[in-house]
């Protein structure tokens, strides 16, 4: 089982918050009879989230969990989200690294919890069920450390169960702050703190009753629920409407078409947001060879490519090589920004942002990372699979440089002809006998 799957389970939804990273960690938020909705899901979403996660994870992972370690994270995940200079303490590599050790870790010892055949056999299903849960107790599980409500600081020989927690929290509030996003709205993370913070009580102290009774928290979520209902439904008409708006704003701006039903040049009148430079189109790159990068900053193929781009960028661009990334229009800023700096891009490497969708719309599948080199006509070659690609790339790219035109070579299936039919021979019989009468 993945370990995201396994940390965060308990959640449908997600969320932002206002806290940064070196916000205390102590309660700030309390849930009284006049606290809204909002408070109360988000209190909501950290009870569910501590409850879940504090009691499964030990046992699955053979770690107690840091209670404190995981509020830290969960605040400087929400930091780094708002503002992309906020940076968390484990870098994703680490965090990657920690979730590969974490997972075999639990896929060794859920084995070890797997019954053996000669011992259960002849028992009933409650006999083995407890066999299990006798073997799963037998496995040795790190405490927890105790819960001092304080800022953490991880230093260089934090521990591996200091990094595992850390990594739960990181998940919980990039868990939290999607959730957020789907709603449309903005949560205080403060409030789930304080729902996490009780969960480990409850957990702690069985006898400890949460601010929240189970009932009225079923009812906030069932309440939640609705509301997401009827956001998708909303949504999903205001998507509609926004693709019809796209469809016709392209239009005129799609010209002449290759046999694929692409454009058969680049428009550089296509809008685009910028981010690294000026501008509100794509013109600054007209008329000149160019070589275009179209990524998500979700996408781990294009984290993957993006290095080899500047590569590529890097070597050609004393010879005359301008080269523009392109960020699909499903980004943010903050999201690109951290690509770019987790790319190393420099200013070999001019970043706009498809904001409208026109770009996609007109010159992508879907599908990224995409990777286009242009004549100064604007005709292109488009390059969909890069990792493949890349040495043709190259070559073509020193042609262009060298004066000569790259030409995207497609081929196009041709149209299968319909399936000839032979008659049945009673049918023959009749065509002639309506033949004889014709005459």
């Amino acid at each position: 089982m993945k370990l995201k799957k396994i940390a965060l389970g308990a959640a449908a939804l997600a969320l932002i918050a206002c806290s940064d990273a070196q916000k205390p960690v102590t309660k700030v938020a309390a849930v009284t009879p006049n606290s809204t909705d909002d408070q109360k899901f988000a209190y909501m979403l950290g009870a569910q989230f501590g409850l879940q996660n504090f009691s499964n994870l030990p046992w699955q992972s053979g770690e107690g969990i840091d209670e404190d370690v995981v509020i830290q994270a969960f605040r400087d995940a929400l930091g780094n989200l708002k503002d992309s200079t906020v940076k968390v303490q484990l870098p994703q590599d680490s965090l990657a690294a920690v979730s590969r050790r974490i997972q075999n870790a639990m896929r060794e010892r859920y084995l070890k919890t797997q019954p053996d055949t000669s011992v259960t056999k002849g028992m009933d299903d409650a006999q083995i069920r407890a066999y299990v849960d006798s073997l799963r107790k037998a496995l040795p599980i790190t405490a927890a450390p105790e819960v001092k409500n304080e800022n953490v600081t991880l230093g260089e020989n934090a521990s591996e169960q200091q990094k595992f927690s850390y990594l739960v929290g990181f998940q919980f509030g990039n868990q939290f702050y999607n959730i957020g996003r789907q709603f449309q709205t903005e949560f205080d993370g403060d409030y789930f703190v304080l729902g996490v913070r009780d969960a480990g009580k409850k957990l702690r102290d069985t006898t400890y009753a949460m601010v929240l009774p189970d009932d009225t928290l079923k009812a906030v979520g069932e309440r939640y629920n609705e509301k997401m209902k009827a956001l998708r439904e909303e949504m999903t008409k205001k998507a509609q409407a926004e693709e019809e708006k796209l469809k016709a704003e392209v239009a005129g701006l799609r010209g002449d078409t290759l046999v694929n039903g692409m454009p058969a040049k680049m428009n550089f009148k296509v809008k685009a947001s910028g981010i690294t430079v000026k501008g509100e189109d794509l013109s600054a790159f007209a008329q000149k060879p160019l070589l275009m990068f179209y990524f998500s900053a979700t996408c781990g193929h294009c984290a993957h490519a993006a290095p080899q781009i500047l590569e590529i960028a890097k070597e050609f661009a004393p010879k005359g090589l301008t080269t523009v990334s392109i960020a699909s229009g499903g980004n943010n800023k903050p999201g690109i920004r951290r690509f770019i700096d987790d790319a190393k891009f420099d200013e070999t490497i001019s970043v706009v942002w498809d904001e409208s969708r026109q770009f996609g719309e007109l010159y992508s599948d879907g599908y990224v990372p995409k990777v286009y080199l242009v004549n100064p006509d604007g005709s292109y070659k488009q390059y969909a699979a890069f990792e493949k690609e890349k040495d043709d790339l190259k070559k073509d790219i020193a042609e262009l440089l060298a004066g000569k035109n790259v030409e995207w070579k497609i081929e196009v299936k041709p149209a299968e002809e319909p399936a000839k039919v032979e008659a049945k021979p009673e049918d023959k019989k009749a065509d002639a006998k309506a033949a004889k009468k014709a005459k």
